[in-house]
């Protein structure tokens, strides 16, 4: 098995982890393919000295013969990764070193059990769409693609703008807010959630428009079909800039700026283990379920 290793963050709490992680991977016989980050890593350096680099996309699509991708980190570092793997194909696994983590499956505590299932083949793979922007202008963006979602914000955090959306060509509204989301199925527990969207399963084939602090009780977030095309426009009365952001990657963009986006021709592989599903993983990162009704229920019950 031949596994590219992607980490980014540097804590003392993971250091060990990450150590003992990589050594138990190197004592089962994987290859590991290691991105430069590590490298700089010196508690990395004897585990990690004779393995290939990568630091890129085309240095990684070198690879042709990789098995799984794992990332370490929250899903900050997974969405990182997703940039390095694109269109690869490549499955991913993140490993939650993080708080929440969406979308991570495998924690501390259970990495040797999930890496034997891996091995057993007992888990899934399950593909996760991407949304496209399409600009009239050139932006200084190193991916034109979100896994999560794509955001319009007032450059000025005090100011509002306005933003109009079409849906297909046909008008949807001008939203006077703080700003506009686009998200994916797998974006809705994102930013988008905080702001008031709905949760989505991330196997639906739709996309959710949620406004950010909207100026009007009566805006709501709207859920499209994905195959639909959203175009926006952003107007400020203060300046003619306006913040874009796609997942992580953030950039300032020109108000005279038409935004146009679609859903990606190509999807992500996500590696699902068969003890989990979407739903356990909301009750385990939403603490549902940790209420004392539920327990007296289950005593009740018993």
């Amino acid at each position: 098995m031949k596994i590219a290793v992607f980490y980014r963050k540097h804590s003392e709490n993971d250091r060990e982890f990450v150590v003992g992680a990589l050594q138990y991977l190197k004592e089962k016989g994987v290859q590991l393919v290691v991105h430069e980050k590590l490298t700089k890593k010196t508690y990395l350096k004897k585990i990690i000295e004779s393995c290939p680099i990568f630091s890129t996309h085309e240095e990684l699509k070198t690879f042709s013969d990789i098995d799984f991708l794992f990332s370490f980190g929250g899903d900050g570092s997974f969405i990182a990764a997703i940039k390095l793997v694109g269109n690869l194909n490549i499955p991913m696994v993140g490993i939650n070193t993080g708080r929440i983590g969406f979308l991570t499956t495998i924690t501390k505590k259970n990495f040797e059990r999930q890496f034997q299932m891996l091995c057993e083949n007992q888990f899934t793979i399950e593909k996760r769409k991407l949304l496209h922007l399409n600009t009239d202008i050139t932006l200084p963006l190193e991916n034109y693609f979100a896994l999560n979602d794509i955001t319009v914000k007032a450059k000025d955090e005090d100011s509002m703008c306005a933003i109009e959306i079409w849906v297909n060509e046909s008008p949807v509204n001008t939203y006077w807010a703080d700003g506009l989301i686009v998200a994916t199925p797998t974006g809705s527990t994102a930013y988008s959630l905080s702001c008031g969207g709905s949760i989505i399963h991330p196997t639906s084939d739709v996309n959710i428009i949620t406004p950010i602090a909207p100026h009007s009780l009566n805006i709501r977030p709207i859920i499209v079909n994905v195959n639909d095309e959203i175009k926006i426009k952003v107007h400020s009365r203060r300046t003619d800039k306006f913040s874009l952001a796609l997942d992580n990657e953030r950039v300032i963009a020109p108000t005279s700026a038409t935004l146009i986006i679609k859903k990606a021709d190509f999807e992500i592989s996500m590696v699902r283990f068969h003890n989990t599903d979407f739903f356990s993983v909301l009750r385990e990162k939403l603490l549902w379920g940790i209420d004392l009704r539920n327990t007296i229920i289950q005593q009740t019950i018993q």
